[in-house]
């Protein structure tokens, strides 16, 4: 299940609601996500054994896989409770089950729709509700991707550790993401401290005033949302949710394994995790086709299992995944529209 939950990955540049190149950036992800599927699942399906996959398929056991939907089901869960976390941390007290089916909606979206526009819907959808501003909101959100960064980057250090090893091709991925993790962590710990002097540049540009205003109204609630982490019992509450997150993806991973009839360890668990969201950063089509077959092939292999099985593997994680998603977002967006009327 853990597979197939790459909208909890890394950001999207092309995914902001201030962002006037918005069209672009997805029209040139596309552009380099569509040949990049088509490369990696040629890599991920050469020598599979596509009779024996659906031997695999077919044996799943259900009592197990039903065990996976529904530690999918919570992890999404935990994932909204979360991020109310950091969105109460104004006055406005948002109730739980707003945030769950924004949040939801928003999972569906990454899914579905290109260049990660989910996180746009979620955070359309909470400002709608509580009337908190959407540059407020989605820092809130990317500020759950980075400090998720940051946990990646750390399980993936230690469980490679542990193992002895890793993918080539993840150990250059995880370089370059944690150069952005540290990149990131700085601008959690900094944006906070220098408003005034983001205030006094956007004076310095030839804008109109009106501008000038949007402009320092966006800078206050990015100021204003990144404070949220200033409280200690908040932030401990994060890092514990956080935690809980990334244990609840593993072991949904390990019962897949299960239904399957295959042994997947806690630890390799975390390290396909691991891989998922760092290849979730990449350009990708909906559903990060092809990243998630070639990542599961990759990091399973070392591990005792065959092409056939990684495969056969990946591809009920994924089903299972969109099961769950699919059903928690429907609903998130049918609660939205229904308060709506």
């Amino acid at each position: 299940m853990s597979a197939t939950q790459l909208s909890a990955g890394t950001p999207s540049l092309a995914a902001s609601p201030e962002n006037p190149d918005a069209g672009k950036s997805s029209r040139l992800a596309w552009l380099i996500a569509m040949p990049l599927a088509a490369i990696l699942l040629y890599f991920s399906f050469r020598g599979v054994e596509w009779r024996r996959v659906w031997t695999i398929v077919c044996g799943c056991r259900i009592p197990f896989l039903l065990a996976a939907l529904c530690i999918g089901t919570l992890s999404y869960v935990v994932r909204a409770w979360r991020w109310r976390v950091l969105l109460n941390a104004q006055e406005k007290q948002l109730g739980f089950a707003t945030v769950l089916w924004a949040s939801s909606a928003g999972y569906l979206g990454n899914n579905f729709l290109p260049a990660r526009a989910g996180e746009l819907v979620r955070t359309g959808m909470i400002s709608a509700r509580s009337h908190i501003s959407k540059s407020y909101v989605f820092t809130t959100a990317m500020t759950e991707r980075v400090v998720d960064a940051i946990v990646i980057v750390l399980i993936g250090s230690f469980v490679a550790l542990g193992l002895g090893q890793k993918p080539a091709w993840l150990e250059r991925v995880s370089a370059v993401a944690a150069a952005a993790t540290i990149l990131g962590a700085l601008c959690l710990a900094i944006l906070p401290k220098i408003n005034g002097l983001a205030h006094g540049a956007i004076g310095r540009v030839p804008l109109s005033p009106a501008l000038q205003a949007r402009l320092r109204r966006i800078a206050d609630n990015v100021t204003a949302a990144m404070h949220g982490f200033r409280n200690p019992s908040r932030f401990v509450r994060f890092l514990l949710l956080t935690g809980a997150i990334w244990l609840l993806d593993a072991n949904a991973a390990m019962m897949v394994a299960r239904a399957l009839q295959m042994h997947l360890s806690l630890a390799v668990a975390l390290l396909l995790s691991t891989g998922m969201a760092v290849g979730s950063a990449l350009p990708s089509t909906p559903g990060a086709v092809g990243i998630v077959q070639f990542v599961a092939v990759t990091v399973l292999t070392p591990f005792h299992f065959t092409r056939t099985d990684a495969i056969a593997y990946i591809l009920v994680a994924q089903a299972a995944g969109y099961v769950v998603i699919t059903s928690l977002g429907l609903l998130g967006v049918w609660r939205y529209r229904a308060g709506s009327r």
